[in-house]
C-alpha cells in the first residue's frame, strides 16, 4: 500500500494558531483515508475528518496541529487554507460561493487540489481559476531528494505584483455591465451588516460570477466584441483583411478548424462510443441571428457526422468561454441529442478546443508560427506549436480578445489560470508513488496597499 506524506510550512507571517487547513473530498463516494500524528512523543495516528460533511463550524485543523504532517492513503479533492478566521459549513458538502450573498464571502481563504490513490497517474496542482487569494507553493521529494515544484509565485515575482495586476484589470469594470463591480473583495462590493473579516480577501476570477443579470455582474471584458470581430472578418463570402493580412482558408462563415485526436477516457478506454479514442475534424463557423451570434462546429467525429451549436448567450456568460462550460446543442448523424454541457467525452474535448481558442486569442489571430497563421491552424496545433509564453496578448493586439485574468497570471504563477491551462503547460505535478513519497505545501504572505 502506497502512502503520501503531506507536510505543511507556514510562511504567512501569521501565528501558527491563525492558519487553518481543511480537507474536502471531490465526491461523497470517494475514499478518504488521511491520518496525522499530533505529537512525536505519542505517535498514535489519528484520523483526519473531512471538512464539510455536516452543517456547523467544520473540521478545520490549525497549522500547529499539523506540524508533523499527515499521511494520505486515499484522497481526491481540495485542501482549503483559511487565514485568521475559518469559513463555516452552511450545509452538508457546502463550499463557499464567490457571491456577495454568501455568508463567508468576505473571509480570506484559498485552495489547492490533490489526487492520491497510490497510482502512477496521481497529481497535485495549484488553482487560481475561481479566485486568487493566498499564494502557495508545492514541492515533491522522495526520501528527502527534491523531485518537482509548483510555484504559486514564480521566481523573480512578488505577490504584490500579482495582486496589482489582477486588481487593475477590473477597476474600471471594462465589461460595461450595469451591476459590475471591481473584482477585489471586499473592494467596492456592498458591505453587508453581517460582514466578517476586513481588508483584502480575494480577487474573483471571471468564471466565478453569477449568470449575466445576476449580482454582482462580471467586471471583466465579456467576449461580445470578439464575436463581432470574428463575424466581421469571416462571416462574409471572403475573409476581410486584419491589419492588412488575410488569413487563407477562412471566410464564408468559417473562422476556425477544430481538428485533432481524442485519446479516450481511461485507464481502460472503451472501444466504441463518445469516450473511445477517435479523430475529429470540424469547421467552426459564425453566423448572426436575431438573438445574436451563433458559433457552429460541423464535420466528423470518429465515423459520425456531427454538429455542435453554441449561442452568444451561452458563450458570453461567465460559465461559458471563461468557465469552459458553455452548453451546446448536439446533433449526431442527423439526430438531435438536445442541449448538453461539456462532459468527459469526445464532445467535451472538442468544445474544449473551441473555448481554449477563445481564451488564448487563437481565433482570428494573424500571428505566424513556423510560417503558419495561428488562425488557420488546426486547433490541436495550438496546443503543440504555440509556445506557452506566446499566448493571449502575443496572439491578439486587442485586450478584449482573450482572457486577461489568465494572461496576468500566466507569466507570474504556475497555478491553473483557466480551465484548459494544462493543454498548454505542465500545471500539475506528479504524485506517482514510484517517484514521490512526500509533498510539501507552503502557504505564503501577500502584502497589499491600504
Amino acid at each position: 500500500m502506497s502512502v503520501l506524506t503531506l507536510k505543511f510550512t507556514n510562511e504567512s507571517q501569521l501565528p501558527d494558531s491563525e492558519v487553518y487547513f481543511g480537507f474536502v473530498p471531490g465526491s461523497t463516494t470517494d475514499s478518504f483515508e488521511i491520518s496525522y500524528i499530533p505529537d512525536v512523543l505519542a505517535p498514535v495516528q489519528e484520523a483526519v475528518k473531512p471538512l464539510n460533511t455536516a452543517k456547523g463550524p467544520g473540521n478545520w485543523y490549525r497549522y500547529d496541529q499539523l506540524k508533523n504532517g499527515v499521511e494520505i492513503t486515499h484522497f481526491s479533492g481540495r485542501i482549503y487554507v483559511s487565514y485568521g478566521q475559518t469559513w463555516e459549513v452552511l450545509d452538508a458538502y457546502y463550499e463557499p460561493a464567490q457571491n456577495v450573498t454568501d455568508a463567508n464571502f468576505f473571509l480570506r481563504y484559498d485552495k489547492m487540489e490533490l489526487t492520491f490513490n497510490g497510482k502512477t497517474t496521481d497529481v497535485a496542482d495549484l488553482t487560481s481559476i475561481d479566485y486568487w487569494s493566498i499564494p502557495m507553493k508545492l514541492e515533491t521529494s522522495i526520501d528527502g531528494i527534491p523531485v518537482a515544484s509548483d510555484q504559486g509565485i514564480k521566481n523573480g515575482v512578488d505577490s504584490l505584483d500579482i495582486y496589482k495586476a489582477l486588481r487593475n484589470l477590473t477597476l474600471n469594470t471594462p465589461s460595461g455591465l450595469a451591476q459590475a463591480k471591481p473584482a477585489l473583495v471586499p473592494g467596492s462590493f456592498q458591505q453587508h451588516k453581517d460582514q466578517k473579516g476586513k481588508g483584502f480577501a480575494r480577487i474573483i476570477g471571471p468564471s466565478s460570477y453569477p449568470a449575466l443579470n445576476g449580482i454582482p455582474e462580471i467586471p471583466y471584458h465579456v467576449f461580445d466584441s470578439y464575436l463581432a470581430f470574428l463575424y466581421e472578418h469571416f462571416g462574409g463570402e471572403q475573409a476581410l483583411p486584419i491589419s492588412g493580412v488575410t488569413i487563407p482558408g477562412l471566410g464564408n462563415g468559417v473562422m476556425a478548424f477544430i481538428k485533432g485526436h481524442f485519446a479516450g477516457v481511461g485507464p481502460n478506454v472503451p472501444p466504441t462510443g463518445p469516450q473511445s479514442a477517435q479523430e475529429y475534424d470540424l469547421k467552426g463557423t459564425i453566423t448572426k441571428e436575431t438573438a445574436g451570434y451563433v458559433v457552429s462546429l460541423s464535420g466528423t467525429v470518429g465515423s459520425d457526422s456531427v454538429k455542435m451549436v453554441f449561442t452568444q448567450a451561452e458563450l458570453t456568460n461567465p460559465a461559458g468561454i471563461y468557465g469552459a462550460n458553455a452548453q451546446f446543442t448536439l446533433e449526431v448523424n442527423g439526430v438531435s441529442k438536445g442541449t448538453i454541457a461539456p462532459a468527459n467525452d469526445v464532445y467535451g474535448w472538442v468544445s474544449g478546443d473551441l473555448l481554449a481558442g477563445f481564451n488564448i486569442g487563437a481565433l482570428g489571430s494573424i500571428v505566424q508560427i513556423s510560417n503558419e497563421y495561428v488562425g488557420a491552424m488546426k486547433s490541436s496545433d495550438w496546443f503543440q506549436k504555440i509556445p506557452n509564453t506566446e499566448l493571449f496578448g502575443a496572439l491578439q493586439s486587442n485586450a478584449a480578445f482573450y482572457n486577461q485574468y489568465a494572461a496576468a497570471l500566466q507569466s507570474k504563477s504556475d497555478a491553473y489560470n483557466f480551465a484548459y491551462s494544462d493543454r498548454f503547460d505542465a500545471v500539475q505535478i506528479s504524485l506517482n508513488p514510484e517517484k514521490v513519497n512526500t509533498l510539501e505545501l507552503t502557504v505564503m504572505n501577500v502584502t497589499t496597499e491600504g
